[in-house]
This record gives structure tokens, C-alpha cells and sequence, in this order.
């Protein structure tokens, strides 16, 4: 009894268990370690926690991490054994742990790409972004780091990570990217193609898939659209009617697309503003006003850029809701990498300039783009039947030179100048048609020319692997246009110059600069290391002119280009009446430097040359030498500085005779003058008071105690901008001062939107005073729209205050035509017309690609399956009988197919063969098609015949 009873409990304790395990999570096994059972949610019973296992979550959040999780985990488990695999073939080395790719719970294709790529350890801004942006649910983020950085990378990955590497077949983009330039947007496309190349599908399959197609682990990859200005419409109307996953665009064309496409942008669920500064400037602000109207309130929208301010209030028209802000090296501002030379020049010799530096300092070998071209079509013809070879190198040339200029005439003229000089030149400007830049950009890159003279339409994003110098021909407005221009060089870990030409009219936006950059500016007294070292030129800003003998040899030379080239006269012209407008238009900079700068100017630099050009001589002897020569040089200036003339020219030749009045009244005023310098007691008119740099460590910009250049901080120069004349009225204490202004103020007024870079319209902007709208301002607002106002150009009243008629919201198109930003030309009318499609709404599938037959907007081809009887015949006709007949053969022919005969003799059936090669008929009733000699003359002369006939004139000709 004990047994059996015990044999029972024993029994009944195994069924518990077995019930009890049909309803809860099961350990995973080590092969499938993520396996959920998810009885026990259909049951609505709650799981038992036991040990790693946690409660089974309550709502749909914590369903949705759950599941966020157990992805990420599988993803970094994918991703260890994958770089696994690819460290035993001996690809490349994929790190793995803390701080790496792996660690963030890529996909695993995603992974394999970046390490392939050489991708192996994320930088700061990229270590920062992606795991933020991955995190569920999806927040916004603001990045900010320094160019070069790998920014692109930074949203780039989590966007291929989110929209899962592969095609989604339901109409309507699910991705934006808005770059300010086309070539940004070229090479944001290269990168995201990268990216999602060879991706492996590891999804569930769907219903009614085929489990052993192999099709279905590798799927679709997704689908780019590149919209930019400067292309056909055509073509980018069938790129949108394909049904791309990510459009990659500019606004202004993207606009254009909408309006004339009615497109909308309700599935799109990301929103990247790259270069997000240069993006909500005056530009681009009606274009982005309209796109950001049409998005969706829940998309998840990044900013990016190298300069942004840490006040949003500026971008709140992105619709930014919780941001997340990623600023980092915003002290470092610029690469340790970089050296930076400023040169000070007149305006009328910068060409001449110009052509000392890419000679003397950089280098610059000389050649065409003739012979460039010439020695690639040889090389191409070698090397045709060899192994592929990359379309442009990766290593650095010491002597590739980009040249930023203000306007297009300024590129027109440099371009034309340094061919002259025998330089291989490329010219980009915005103006350009998009063919013309592709081929100026590749003919650069491809290094068959040395220098590529640009606007700041390339002062972007562009990632040139071989770039190493970056001259200001025209010095920047504005500290951020600054960075983005010397960020073309010193990338990615590689060193470059920045080489500045700085005239007088630009020293406040140098001194505006340096408040910026918290860098000393050396004027005069130069450290002996920066002779020797190039350390100096990364941690102060070296401003100093060129050598007079050099500078005079080269307007020489410029004179004689002028007379061998009839041309280079008119575009100088040209070119400066551009630059006249140039800075009526351009932004003004602080009071302070204006200040700064009238004392620099005062302040001469007799006898100092800059360093940066005995640095770049080849000997030691030719460094002494040139030393030398420029000692002389400032002993003869100071003498002749320093001569004062022993009598003023009413009492030249005067001595020896009678006084004249004039004579006697100058001896009484020198007299007087020479009692009121005594009394000031001061020493002469030579010391002036002017801040000087090299007073040791009173203004923080001259040398340390141990000749090294010493870093000053932004309160020490912006206290050197106001010192006093008089030392003894300066009542600050130093150590209980505490400044008006914030610490990081001129940082973040250099980031700002609203700085010298701005143009005077934005910056007159603020200045309006509407006393009109004081006590109503809605009432004001309403009035002023209903107000009529003489158009001249219509010839008539129209409502508004000038934007366009009747208040109408205008934009300027890629050739400067302003037209409504509600413009429908009806072009995508006839596009469908002639290409025979019709979009699907969003969230509709797609429709099949063109080329594979006539497709319906649901995806599925027309198919004719409609069967209609023939009329009966017409007894009246004249042919009734005899298509009586055919009809009566054909029906007997159908009935000798289906094996019914027709009999001839009673009893007897005669059985006739269906199909075959004469498909039923007889020998005698086949043609032949072998033809005789009297049949092929008969053809041809039947074809003749109606060749004639059908040539002559008609009736109606004759009459």
C-alpha cells in the first residue's frame, strides 16, 4: 500500500510539472539562447521567475524593450562569431568588447561591412550618436562634432540598422536626408550604399514562402534616390516612382518634386538635417518651412553639423520634441592636426600672393590638364586588359591645394590666372552645370590637377583622401565658415596646412576669429621655435607678411601674364566689381575687433617676415641668408622712419639772412611745442600707446618665461580688447572679478546663426521697429495684408507687403528664377502619360518595376481573360457562302481533333491523325516550302507591282 500510494504521489508531482512547464519561459538552450515561449502570454498566465528570468512584462513598452533586447544580445552574438570568421581568413581585425561596433548590437551584415570598410574602432561622436539613436523607443538627437570626425557614419548606421538593411515593397520613403550641396549628397549616397552591400536577411519567412529559395535569405537591398538640382526632371520622377526607401536631397529640388508629384511624405519616419546650419540659414528657409510641413509629427529628426550652438531656439522649426544633445570637442574646435599661417597682404597683390605661396611654400608642380589628360588616356590604354584598378588614389600628394574664393568671378579669374602660370586648374562654383562639376571634382581627385579653385559650395562634407593644403584667397566671414573651410585638411588623423591671406579690410574677422579659437595672435614678437618646429603654427595664430623682394618679383610677373593674356585684364575687372559687391553684402563683425584691428594696423611690422617661409626652405644656409637680408632690410626702413627734417619748408633756405615772418613764426611754435612736451612729460611721438605683443605676460599673447608660446583663454583676450591706456585705472581684482559675460559667450556667438556670417538682410532683420503693431499686433499683422501696394513689373495694385503676389511664399530655383513654392508646371502629368504609370498611394504595395509587362498599381499585370462570341453571319452578304464553307471546314477540323470522324461508307470510319507535323491534312494539301524558279520571278514581280502601285499619287493629287 505504501508503494503504491508513494508510486501515486510520484506520479501526480511529474504532472505538475509537466503542466507547470507548458506554461512558463523555458531556459534557453546555448544554441537557440533566445527562444521565448510565449504560451503562457496566450494563457494569460504570468511566467515564474527563476533565476536570469525575468517577470513577463505588463504593457507593450516593456514588451518592446524585451524584445529590443533579445535582438540587440542575438546581434552581438551574431557579430562576435562573424568577426570571428573574418579574423581566421585574415581580412582584416575586427575589435570586439567595450567601446567597439560589436558592443552596440549591430547586425551582423552591418558589422562584416564596417570592418571590411577598415571601420574598427567608432570615434567619440559615432560612440556617442549610434547607441542613442538605436535605444528604444526612438528619441531625437542633436550631434555636433569637429569636421572629420565621421559624422555621416554617426546616422548613417543607425538608420540602415533601423529601416532593417532591406526593401520594404509598400509604397512610400521611410527616409529623408537633407544636404545643403550636391556633392555632399553624392558622397552621403556612396556611403549608405556601402553600408547595406551584401546583407544577409535572417527575418522569419512569410506565409507561403518556400523554405529552401535562397532567395529569401538574401533580400532586397534598399533602394537610394539622389534628388539634387541640376538633373532632369524625368529621371528623378522614375526615381521616386520606384519607390526608394531613403531620398538623399536637397530642399529646393526635393520641393519641387512634392509639388509637382502631390507626393506625400506621411510614411517617412526619419529625418536627417546634415549640416543643419547651413541648412536653416536664409537660403534654404522657405524650402524647409514647406518639406517640414508635410512630415509626420512622429518621425525622429537629427541634426548634424560641425558648428552648432548649444541654444536650440534657432532650429526649433525642425520640430525637434525632447532632444537629445551630443556636443563634443567644442573646446578643441578645430584638429590638433592642422597648422594654420595667416599672411598679411595688400588687396592688390593677393593674386600675387597667391602665386608666392603655391610656388615657394607649397610647391605646387607645375602642369596642364592637357597633358594630364593625354597620360591618362595612355595609361588607360596599358593597363585596359589588366585587373581593375580604383578610380582615385588613396594616398596623400603633399602638393594638392583647394582655393576658397568669394564669388564665382573671383574662381572665374584665379582659374584663369594659374592656368596662365602653367598650373593643372579645376573651377567649381554653384553656378555650374551638375555635369561640369562631377567632371571638375573627379579630375581633381583623380589628381590630374593640383588645384581646384572653389566657392563655399565645397566647403562641406566633402571628404578628400589626398587633400593636404586649403588656402583663404578671400579671408572667411565669420568663425564658422572658417572651420568648415580648414576642415577639408587634417582628417581622419592625417596632418595639412591651412594657409590664410588676410588683407587689411579683413583683420576684424581675424581678430573675430581668434576670440573664437582662444589662440594668441603674434604680430611681432615670432618665438624662435616656429623657424624650426611646426608646433607653434597648432597652438597661435602667425601673422606676418610676405618678403618685400619676393612680393615685388612677383606683381612683375603677374604684369607680364596680364600683357601674353588678353583675357586676365577683363575678368580682374570683373572680378572686382564682384568683390565690391561682396562687401556691401557681407556681415560685419564685432566693435571690439574693428578696435583690435585699427591697432594692429598702427602697430607696423618693419623687418618681420613670417617664419613659415625659412620653415619650407630646403638648407640652413638660404634660412641665414634670407635672415639676413631682412635685417638690412628693417635697419634702412627704421632710418628712414626715424629721419626728422631740422627745418619745415618755410624756413628752408633761410639761413645766413634776414628771418622771414613765416620763418620766425615756426622757431616761436617749435619752442612752444617743446615746453608742452615737457610738462607731459612725454618721451616722443614714437612710443604711441598700442597694444603691443610682446610686452611679456601682460596681454597673454607674447612668449612664456621659457620662450614657448603659452595658450590665452577667451577672458584674457577679450580683457586685451578693452585694456586702458592708462594701466592705473584698471580696478579689476583677480581674484573676486566676475565677468557680465558668460564664459563660453564668443564660442557660442561664433556658432551661432546669427553671426558675421549672416547676411545684412538677416541681420536687418532684427533691427525693424513696428510701432504701427504695438497695441494690436494681430489687428496690425491683418492690415498690412490686406493693404494694396503698387507691383511695377504687373502694373498694377496687388494685397501684401511685397513677397510675391498677394502674399504668395516665393523660391528660388538652381537657375535664380523666384516662383511660387506652390508652382505646379504640370511636367509629371506628361511623364506619366508618355511612361504609362500611375502611383500607388502610401502604405499600398508597389508597382512592379518597368521593363516586366503592363502593370496595375496594385503590382499585378493585366490579363485578358474575356471570351465574346462571333456575330452570326449575314445572309444578304455577297460572301455569305463561301464563309459559310470556311466556317463549316473549320468546324470539322475541330471534330477530327477530338478523334470524331465523318463517315464515307456505311460501317467504315476512317480515323484521321490530329497534330503532328501537317496537323491532320493530307500530303497532297501541304504546302511545300521549297519554291521553284517561275514561283520566286512571280513573287517578285506581284511585290513590284504593289511597290508601284502604292507609290503613285492619289486621285484627289491628279485633280
Amino acid at each position: 500500500m505504501v508503494s503504491r500510494k508513494r508510486n501515486r504521489d510520484i506520479e501526480e508531482e511529474e504532472e505538475e510539472e509537466e503542466t507547470k512547464s507548458d506554461f512558463s519561459i523555458v531556459q534557453p538552450a546555448s544554441d537557440d539562447e533566445f527562444d521565448v515561449d510565449i504560451s503562457s502570454a496566450l494563457t494569460g498566465k504570468r511566467p515564474r521567475k527563476d533565476g536570469l528570468i525575468e517577470s513577463h512584462p505588463d504593457n507593450d513598452d516593456d514588451i518592446e524593450e524585451f524584445i529590443h533586447d533579445s535582438i540587440s544580445k542575438r546581434n552581438i552574438k551574431g557579430g562576435t562569431e562573424m568577426l570571428k570568421k573574418i579574423k581566421s581568413k585574415g581580412k582584416s581585425k575586427g575589435d570586439t568588447g567595450g567601446g567597439s561596433f560589436q558592443s552596440m548590437g549591430l547586425h551582423p551584415s552591418l558589422l562584416r561591412s564596417l570592418t571590411l570598410q577598415g571601420y574598427r574602432t567608432p570615434t567619440p561622436i559615432q560612440r556617442a550618436s549610434i547607441p542613442a539613436l538605436l535605444a528604444s523607443p526612438p528619441r531625437d538627437l542633436v550631434g555636433m562634432a569637429r569636421t572629420g570626425s565621421g559624422k555621416t557614419l554617426a546616422y548613417m548606421v543607425p538608420l540602415v540598422q533601423r529601416l532593417g538593411g532591406r526593401h520594404a515593397h509598400t509604397f512610400g520613403a521611410r527616409a529623408i536626408i537633407l544636404v545643403p550641396a550636391r556633392e555632399l549628397a553624392t558622397q552621403v549616397v556612396k556611403v549608405g550604399k556601402a553600408l547595406v552591400r551584401g546583407w544577409t536577411n535572417d527575418a522569419a519567412q512569410h506565409a507561403g514562402d518556400d523554405a529552401e529559395d535562397s532567395s529569401n535569405k538574401k533580400g532586397e537591398s534598399l533602394r537610394w534616390s539622389l534628388i539634387v538640382g541640376g538633373e532632369g526632371l524625368d529621371e528623378q520622377f522614375e526615381m521616386i516612382s520606384n519607390n526608394p526607401d531613403i531620398i538623399i536631397a536637397t530642399p529646393g529640388r526635393l520641393l519641387h518634386l512634392i509639388v509637382e508629384m502631390s507626393l506625400s511624405l506621411s510614411s517617412v519616419q526619419y529625418v536627417v538635417f546634415d549640416e543643419a546650419d547651413r541648412l536653416f540659414e536664409l537660403g534654404f528657409a522657405t524650402a524647409l518651412t514647406e518639406i517640414l510641413a508635410r512630415l509626420p509629427t512622429s518621425r525622429q529628426t537629427l541634426l548634424f553639423s560641425a558648428t552648432l550652438p548649444k541654444s536650440l531656439v534657432e532650429f526649433a522649426k525642425a520640430g525637434l520634441s525632447d532632444p537629445k544633445l551630443v556636443r563634443l570637442d567644442a573646446e578643441s574646435k578645430i584638429s590638433s592636426d592642422l597648422r594654420m599661417a595667416f599672411f598679411s597682404v595688400k588687396q592688390a597683390e593677393k593674386d600675387a600672393s597667391l602665386l608666392v605661396l603655391l610656388r615657394d611654400v607649397i610647391k605646387v608642380p607645375y602642369g596642364s590638364a592637357e597633358s594630364s589628360k593625354e597620360d591618362d588616356t595612355e595609361s588607360s590604354g596599358k593597363h585596359k586588359k589588366g585587373k581593375f584598378k580604383a578610380k582615385h588614389p588613396t594616398h596623400s600628394a603633399p602638393h594638392q591645394t583647394l582655393v576658397f574664393a568669394a564669388t564665382k568671378h573671383h574662381v572665374e579669374y584665379l582659374s584663369a590666372l594659374l592656368t596662365a602660370a602653367g598650373y593643372a586648374v579645376s573651377a567649381l562654383y554653384g553656378s555650374l552645370t551638375q555635369s561640369a562639376r562631377t567632371y571638375q571634382m573627379n579630375q581633381f581627385l583623380a589628381q590630374k590637377t593640383s588645384i581646384l579653385v572653389v566657392t563655399d559650395v565645397a566647403a562641406r562634407g566633402l571628404d578628400i583622401p589626398v587633400l593636404e593644403n586649403v588656402i583663404n584667397y578671400d579671408f572667411p566671414v565669420g568663425a564658422r565658415i572658417f572651420v568648415h573651410r580648414v576642415g577639408r585638411t587634417a582628417r581622419a588623423g592625417r596632418k595639412g596646412w591651412a594657409w590664410n591671406l588676410v588683407a587689411h579690410g579683413e583683420l576684424p574677422y581675424l581678430c573675430d576669429l581668434q576670440l573664437f579659437l582662444g589662440r594668441p595672435l603674434i604680430t611681432s614678437a615670432i618665438p624662435a621655435s616656429a623657424t624650426t618646429s611646426e608646433e607653434p603654427y597648432t597652438q597661435s595664430l602667425i601673422f606676418a607678411p610676405f618678403p618685400r623682394d619676393l612680393m615685388d618679383s612677383e606683381v612683375e610677373y603677374v604684369r607680364t601674364l596680364d600683357e601674353s593674356q588678353n583675357t586676365l585684364p577683363t575678368l580682374r575687372a570683373v572680378m572686382g566689381r564682384g568683390h565690391a559687391m561682396y562687401e556691401r553684402s557681407r556681415g560685419k563683425a564685432s566693435p571690439a575687433s574693428y578696435r583690435r584691428a585699427k591697432e594692429l594696423g598702427r602697430n607696423g611690422q618693419e623687418g618681420v617676415i613670417h617664419p613659415v617661409l625659412t620653415l619650407t626652405q630646403d638648407g640652413d644656409d638660404g634660412k641665414e641668408d634670407t635672415r639676413e637680408m631682412e635685417e638690412k632690410r628693417a635697419a634702412i626702413v627704421r632710418a628712414v622712419n626715424s629721419f626728422k627734417p631740422a627745418e619745415t619748408v618755410f624756413e628752408v633756405g633761410t639761413r645766413g639772412k634776414a628771418a622771414t615772418a613765416n620763418a620766425a613764426l615756426m622757431k616761436e611754435r617749435r619752442k612752444a611745442l617743446a615746453k608742452a612736451v615737457e610738462r607731459a612729460g612725454n618721451p616722443g611721438p614714437s612710443s604711441s600707446a598700442v597694444i603691443d605683443t610682446d610686452q611679456g605676460g601682460d596681454d597673454g599673447l607674447g612668449e612664456g618665461e621659457d620662450g614657448d608660446v603659452e595658450m590665452a583663454d577667451e577672458e584674457d583676450i577679450a580683457a586685451v580688447f578693452h585694456v586702458s591706456n592708462k594701466k592705473s585705472n584698471n580696478f579689476r581684482d583677480e581674484d573676486y572679478y566676475m565677468s557680465h559675460y558668460q564664459k563660453d559667450a564668443i564660442t557660442e556667438k561664433g556658432y551661432s546663426l546669427t553671426d558675421g556670417a549672416s547676411s545684412f538682410a538677416a541681420q536687418a532683420q532684427g533691427a525693424i521697429l513696428d510701432l504701427a503693431g504695438d497695441e494690436d499686433t494681430i489687428g496690425a499683422r491683418q492690415r498690412h495684408q490686406n493693404k494694396l501696394s503698387w507691383d511695377k513689373k504687373k502694373k498694377k495694385f496687388v494685397k501684401g507687403g511685397g513677397i510675391g503676389s498677394d502674399n504668395m511664399k516665393l523660391l528660388r530655383t538652381e537657375n535664380g528664377t523666384q516662383l511660387p513654392a506652390t508652382y505646379k508646371s504640370g511636367r509629371f502629368d506628361d511623364w506619366k502619360k508618355k511612361a504609362r504609370v500611375s502611383l500607388p498611394k502610401i502604405g499600398e504595395r508597389e508597382m512592379e518595376r518597368r521593363g516586366t509587362g503592363a502593370v496595375r498599381p496594385g503590382g499585378k499585370r493585366w490579363k485578358h481573360n474575356k471570351v465574346t462570341e462571333a456575330k452570326p453571319l449575314d445572309k444578304l452578304s455577297k460572301d455569305y457562302e463561301r464563309k459559310s464553307r470556311q466556317l463549316k471546314k473549320k468546324e470539322e477540323g475541330f471534330a477530327a481533333e477530338v478523334g470524331e470522324a465523318r463517315p464515307k461508307s456505311p460501317g467504315k470510319a476512317k480515323k484521321i491523325r490530329s497534330g503532328g507535323r501537317f496537323g491532320g491534312k493530307s500530303v497532297g494539301r501541304v504546302k511545300t516550302e521549297i519554291k521553284t524558279v517561275d514561283q520566286i520571278r512571280k513573287n517578285r514581280m506581284v511585290a513590284e507591282r504593289k511597290k508601284a502601285k502604292n507609290a503613285r499619287p492619289s486621285r484627289k493629287g491628279r485633280n
